[in-house]
């Protein structure tokens, strides 16, 4: 039996699917709460609990290991099996800055990494039934280097946003995993990405690590080729790699660490 002064009643077997443009995750179940992450449309999540009064329920994003707390309104339920078959199969994942899909009879405009639940092995051409525009790609199919790339600098200019996945505000580290889950390659919430590599050995693709060990802070740095680095300086730019070491060294921890890292083989 579910104690009486509990702030929230667990939940089993409960899923869900975003169906809007961006669903907003909070950190507590108040919107004026800190924002923890938001979902992409066609993204799936586990449901884990519901407040008394049915009107939040936290959820798990299990692609990248991050939860918190949505809205009931913003809640679509699906059965487990399509849960799972969502996660298991391949699926289209949008590529291009701006898409749109008829959707419930309207236009619903779609992001970067946005997901719609159509293989490659359709027997139908899916897009012209279901009334897309924009450029997707096949998840299952991994991407090069200079298709990473491709994906990397659409979000050029994209400002900070703490917790955010958009060209509209991007959280730094959602943000690279985001570039990289957009070309196949998943890369957990917590998580050092890739194997470890000599500097002078990273090619267009790898990542520059800067870890200070003091503040338990993480700096990404996406090698695009050519001594040129993207990287977040309160929004996504490209500069010389010498100008990010630059701002490296104003760092105030006494112990930091440097690494190359190849997520791409």
């Amino acid at each position: 039996m579910q104690k009486e002064k509990s702030s929230e009643w667990p939940l089993i077997d409960a899923y869900g699917i975003c169906r809007q443009t961006m669903l907003p995750v909070y950190r507590r179940p108040t919107f004026d709460s800190a924002l923890i992450t938001q979902l992409l449309f066609g993204e799936c999540y586990q449901v884990l609990a519901v407040t008394p009064d049915q009107g939040w329920f936290r959820i798990l994003h299990e692609d990248t290991g991050l939860g918190g707390w949505i809205c009931a309104q913003t809640l679509k339920e699906i059965p487990a099996s399509d849960y799972q078959n969502f996660l298991n199969t391949d699926f289209q994942i949008v590529t291009s800055p701006i898409a749109a899909i008829e959707y419930m009879g309207t236009n619903l405009y779609l992001l970067p990494g946005s997901r719609l639940h159509f293989s490659d092995l359709e027997l139908f051409n899916w897009q012209d039934h279901i009334g897309f525009t924009g450029s997707v790609r096949s998840h299952a199919v991994r991407a090069n280097r200079s298709q990473l790339l491709d994906i990397a600098i659409k979000y050029i200019n994209a400002p900070y946003q703490a917790g955010g996945r958009s060209i509209f505000g991007l959280d730094e580290h959602q943000g690279f995993e985001l570039m990289f889950a957009i070309a196949g390659y998943s890369l957990p919430a917590g998580k050092i990405p890739g194997r470890k590599i000599e500097a002078e050995l990273a090619l267009p693709g790898d990542l520059f690590i800067f870890k200070q060990l003091d503040s338990q802070r993480i700096k990404y740095a996406l090698y695009l080729g050519a001594e040129e680095v993207l990287w977040m300086d309160n929004k996504i730019k490209v500069s010389d790699l010498s100008e990010w070491e630059s701002f490296l060294r104003r760092s105030r921890d006494k112990q930091v660490e440097m690494e190359t890292r190849s997520i791409l083989n």
